[in-house]
């Protein structure tokens, strides 16, 4: 006979329990005895506490359909931004990591820590940035690297340093690259320019950072590699197909990339010889049955050329992919397929930038 474990001891043991919304859930429905742990006061502040890990809040957007630029979607946790020169300037939303957000308006970047309210303006104007425009570049926001390793140093804290990547391509198929560096609050010597294969150019989504190399997708399937260690750039081609985005595989250490073809999504990896092996496939009709169900979009105006479903978002880790469908917007974690919605349908919802951030003591 297996001997039971005393109910005093319960709460202390489900404290150790990862405090994400999906494993709270889980654990809500296993007895009514674990329903009143978990969702009693201050359960969440202590189980955060022992685990002290960055938790997706939500996600920004530049969509003008939504009154807010922000959609909370972890309910564990009351967050109200100020925007930085709310009003002052259009900014659009470029990046999110390490607990920062990135934006852009024309030639300036904008440096955004939301829970301290800590800003940075950053100027790219430069003689050699002539041709850069929003339409042919895209930033992303990293971490200092200051170790032996050569690994990114945290950046949670809203003063640490950090760098912003830029890469553009110009009118005669070339693309540049440069990295902004708050500690000498200048952009670096730029790497030697590369020719860009035909109708290659940078796509304006969001890009994949593992260690110190920028992983940028560009048209016609392929990807552009920035190594800012040594400063150079390389192009490689990716799997076919058009509703894909590059993601973090393995742990965060391989370059990955998920793709939907009608209701099939796809997950693959780039192996070792820089090939690329699919890892699984998934029918989305099965896992999330209202999906088969959907009418066409073609035959709905107001989803004039939209797909069934579309991902349009990943979190820095690779952890958690947001897919948009017509009945609403998912979340969906690649290791367990879970679903989760987490928003209703917005129809112009291109791109998200999840945001993920260490709660603080405040908001538990």
């Amino acid at each position: 006979m297996v001997p039971t474990i005393p109910y005093e001891l319960h709460p202390g043991i489900l404290e150790h329990i990862p405090p994400s919304p999906q494993t709270i859930a889980h654990a809500s429905v296993v007895c009514k005895a674990w329903r009143r742990i978990v969702y009693a006061p201050g359960f969440l502040h202590r189980c955060h506490a022992r685990h002290v890990v960055p938790v997706v809040m939500g996600f920004f957007h530049n969509s003008n359909t939504l009154p807010r630029p922000f959609v909370q979607i972890n309910d564990t946790t009351s967050l109200s931004f100020r925007f930085p020169n709310d009003g002052n300037y259009s900014w659009t939303f470029m990046d999110c990591r390490h607990g920062r957000v990135l934006l852009r308006n024309g030639r300036w970047f904008l440096v955004w820590h939301p829970m301290t309210g800590h800003y940075r303006l950053i100027n790219a104007e430069s003689s050699r940035w002539e041709e850069y425009t929003e339409k042919n570049s895209n930033a992303a926001l990293l971490c200092v690297v200051d170790d032996n390793d050569g690994h990114q140093v945290c950046c949670q804290q809203p003063t640490s340093p950090f760098r912003v990547a830029l890469v553009h391509n110009d009118s005669q198929g070339r693309v540049h690259a440069d990295v902004y560096s708050s500690l000498t609050g200048q952009w670096s010597l730029p790497p030697t320019p590369v020719d860009l294969p035909l109708l290659c150019d940078i796509r304006v989504e969001p890009c994949v950072i593992i260690f110190n190399t920028m992983y940028q997708p560009l048209n016609d399937y392929h990807v552009l590699a920035y190594d800012m260690d040594k400063s150079t750039l390389t192009v490689f081609e990716r799997p076919n197909g058009g509703n894909a985005r590059l993601m973090k595989v393995d742990g965060g250490g391989r370059l990955g990339l998920a793709s939907v073809e009608d209701l099939t999504l796809r997950m693959w990896a780039r192996g070792a010889y820089n090939g690329w092996v699919l890892r699984t496939s998934v029918d989305l009709g099965e896992a999330i049955a209202c999906l088969s169900k959907v009418t066409l979009p073609k035959v709905d105006s107001s989803f004039l050329m939209m797909p069934r479903v579309k991902i349009i978002g990943s979190t820095e880790e690779g952890d958690a992919l947001f897919l948009w469908t017509m009945v609403g917007i998912f979340i969906l974690c690649p290791k367990t397929m879970e679903f989760k919605k987490v928003h209703e349908a917005v129809k112009d919802m291109e791109i998200v930038y999840p945001y993920t951030a260490f709660p603080t003591a405040a908001s538990w």
